[in-house]
This record gives C-alpha cells, structure tokens and sequence, in this order.
C-alpha cells in the first residue's frame, strides 16, 4: 500500500458530498453507464478515478478514533481522515 496522505475530516464530507451529487445527477437525467459523470477527481492527481474504496481501520493503541481511509484507482493514491 502507498503511504497515506493525511486529509482533515472535512474532506471526507466534500468527497460523501460529491458522491450523493453525482449518485442524483444520474437518476435524475436517468444517465446509464458509460455516459455517468466521472468519480470526484483524486485530490493528489486531480484525475477521475474508475474506482473509489473507503474503509474504517481499527484505532492504534494510543488514539481515541479510528481513521477512515479512501483509496482511488487506478492511481493508487490513498487518503486518511480521523473517522468522526
């Protein structure tokens, strides 16, 4: 794995934001693939990946919260964020 960018927890709301904006732009102009917009563009990159995963690690020993970690591809680029 790439070692993690950190990114502020509010990044992890802009990203679910343009998420849900994208998911209602293709039901509302009932869009099927290819023509759906692309993912948010990797903030380190700036491309549009095929493929955005987001998980929850477990916390370390000695931190109150989890991270939550988003990984794009094809790029490869992986993100960390103090889960809320």
């Amino acid at each position: 794995m790439n070692t993690p960018i950190d990114m502020p927890t509010s990044w992890l709301g802009e990203l679910d934001q343009a998420a849900r904006q994208r998911e209602d732009e293709i039901v509302r102009l009932v869009l099927q693939q290819p023509d759906y917009p692309p993912l948010p563009a990797c903030p380190e990159c700036n491309v549009h990946p095929t493929e955005i995963k987001q998980w929850v690690g477990d916390p370390d020993f000695d931190i109150d919260h989890a991270f939550v970690w988003v990984a794009f591809k094809p790029c490869k680029h992986v993100f960390r964020a103090r889960g809320f």
